[in-house]
């Protein structure tokens, strides 16, 4: 998969820096995966935080919507905005889903087409 290294970096920073802030109470768990999939290679970064609910999942991809009042989590509602379009430029997809064993948390899981392509100048190579 041939990807724009630094929109990579910043998408995954972002990711991580959420699991961290939302983490609650509790100390920060996170589980960052990936897996290549039919034609794709789909990321998750999970962890064990407040998580979001079912009906907030669509709307917070969308600039400057927040979950939280500000004086419970700092922060611009930018974050998942800029996530969502990182994973656009690059063709992909960006999702987000509750743990599978009904733990607490949330998954946000991304999938990024996996091309066969020489890479531009200034790309890298994200191997699984």
């Amino acid at each position: 998969m041939w990807a724009d290294h630094q929109q990579l970096v910043a998408l995954f920073q972002e990711l991580l820096a959420n699991a961290v802030k939302f983490r609650g109470p509790r100390p920060a768990e996170i589980r960052v995966s990936a897996e290549r999939g039919d034609g794709e290679w789909v990321f998750a970064v999970a962890d064990a935080g407040v998580g979001i609910p079912d009906d907030e999942r669509q709307r917070v991809f969308e600039v400057f919507q927040r979950l939280h009042l500000r004086d419970a989590y700092p922060g611009n509602g930018m974050g998942l905005a800029i996530c969502a379009r990182i994973v656009e430029q690059h063709g992909g997809r960006i999702w987000i889903e509750s743990p599978a064993d009904g733990s607490p948390g949330t998954v946000v899981r991304f999938a990024l087409p996996d091309h066969d392509a020489t890479p531009a100048q200034g790309a890298t190579i994200i191997a699984g």
